[in-house]
C-alpha cells in the first residue's frame, strides 16, 4: 500500500504547469499580470505569489507533491501533456462541456497527489478564450488559493499556542476578542489601548489595538489617517530625539477598501509608515470597525530593514482575521 505524501511548499507559492508556448506568450503574460501583481504595500516590490513555471512535459512525481498547482490547458492542443492531464482529470463529459459552455473554465481538486494539496485545472477551447477566462476568473482563483493557504498560515502563526493572558486583557479592557500568538508580549496597555509586539531576527511585528468611545455613523479615509497619526505619534518613536511615527504619503499611495466584519461596517487602509527625524519605515495595515457605541481601531506594522515583508504582514492579517466583537 502506497502512503499518501504530505504536500510541501510555502504559503503564496504556486507551481504553474503548461506548455512553453502558453507560458511565454500572451496567455502567460496575462496570468503573470494578475498573479505577480505587487502585494499592497511593501517598500520594495514583492509579488502577490511566488510562481514557478514547469513545462507539462517535465512535470514529475516530485512536482506533484507541491501544495498549490495550477495546470493550464488549451484543449484544442490534444497532443499536449497539460491538455491530456486536464481531460483525464475532468472526464470525457466535462471535456465536451468545456468546449460548449463558456462559463466552465475551472475545476478544483483537493489532495489529488498529496495531503493538504490544491490542484486547479484551468482550461478553454483555445488560447484567446484562456486569456478571457484569466481576466474574468482570476479573482476567484486568488481567493481560493488564499483560503487554502490560510490553513497552513494559521498553523504557523499559532505554532507555539495562544497567549491567553493577553487575550483576556483585551476582552476585559477593550471589549472584543482576538486570538494572539503566544510569543507576543505587551509593550503598553491602558483601559482603551493595547500595544503588543514580537521581535525576531527577521522582523519586529507590532499590533496596536484602540477603542474610541462615541456614536459614529460612518468612517472616512481622512479620519482613519488622522487617528492613526495621532496614535502612532503618541506611542511610537525611535532612539532619535524628537522622532515619531507617521503615515508616509510620499513614496507609495495609500490603498483603502470598505469592508464588513461580522456584520459591522469597516474601512481598511494599507500603506507605508515612516519615522520622522529618523531613517526607519515599513508597511502597515489599519482597520477601523464601527461597533455599537465605539470605533475599534486595529493597526499592524512591520519593521524589517533589508528583509522581505509580505509574509510578515500576511501573518499579522491572519491574527486580525480572528477578531470578533462582544455582543
Amino acid at each position: 500500500m502506497e502512503l499518501t505524501p504530505t504536500a510541501y511548499g510555502e504559503v503564496d507559492g504556486i507551481f504553474f504547469i503548461s506548455d512553453e508556448y502558453i507560458w511565454k506568450t500572451a496567455v502567460g503574460d496575462t496570468f503573470k499580470k494578475y498573479f505577480e501583481a505587487l502585494y499592497p504595500v511593501t517598500p520594495q516590490p514583492e509579488p502577490l505569489f511566488d510562481i514557478r513555471f514547469i513545462s507539462s512535459e517535465k512535470f514529475n512525481k516530485v512536482h506533484r507533491t507541491h501544495r498549490t498547482i495550477i495546470i493550464m490547458a488549451d484543449l484544442s492542443d490534444t497532443a499536449n501533456t497539460a491538455t491530456q492531464m486536464t481531460l483525464k482529470a475532468i472526464g470525457k463529459q466535462n471535456g465536451k462541456r468545456a468546449i460548449q459552455d463558456d462559463k466552465y473554465r475551472l475545476a478544483l481538486s483537493y489532495d489529488r497527489w498529496a495531503a493538504g494539496q490544491l490542484v486547479i485545472y484551468w482550461f478553454a477551447p483555445n488560447r484567446q478564450l484562456l486569456i478571457e477566462s484569466i481576466r474574468r476568473d482570476y479573482d476567484q482563483i486568488i481567493k481560493k488559493i488564499n483560503t487554502h493557504d490560510a490553513v497552513k498560515l494559521n498553523k504557523q502563526v499559532f505554532a507555539e499556542g495562544k497567549n491567553q493572558n493577553i487575550e483576556k486583557y483585551i476582552k476585559d479592557s477593550l471589549r472584543f476578542q482576538i486570538s494572539i500568538p503566544k510569543n507576543f508580549k505587551i509593550a503598553y496597555k491602558d483601559s482603551s489601548t493595547v500595544w503588543i509586539f514580537d521581535d525576531t531576527d527577521k522582523a519586529s511585528s507590532n499590533i496596536l489595538m484602540h477603542v474610541l468611545k462615541g456614536n459614529y455613523l460612518s468612517i472616512h479615509p481622512d479620519t482613519l489617517i488622522k487617528i492613526r497619526n495621532q496614535l502612532s505619534k503618541k506611542y511610537f518613536s525611535s532612539w532619535a530625539e524628537g522622532s515619531y511615527m507617521t503615515v508616509d504619503k510620499e513614496n507609495l499611495p495609500l490603498f483603502f477598501e470598505e469592508i464588513m466584519v461580522l456584520g459591522r461596517k469597516g474601512l481598511q487602509c494599507r500603506g507605508l509608515w515612516k519615522m520622522e527625524k529618523d531613517f526607519m519605515g515599513g508597511p502597515f495595515a489599519s482597520y477601523m470597525i464601527l461597533d455599537t457605541d465605539q470605533i475599534i481601531f486595529l493597526d499592524a506594522f512591520v519593521y524589517a530593514p533589508g528583509k522581505k515583508k509580505r509574509f510578515e504582514m500576511r501573518k499579522l492579517d491572519m491574527i486580525f482575521s480572528g477578531f470578533s466583537a462582544l455582543d
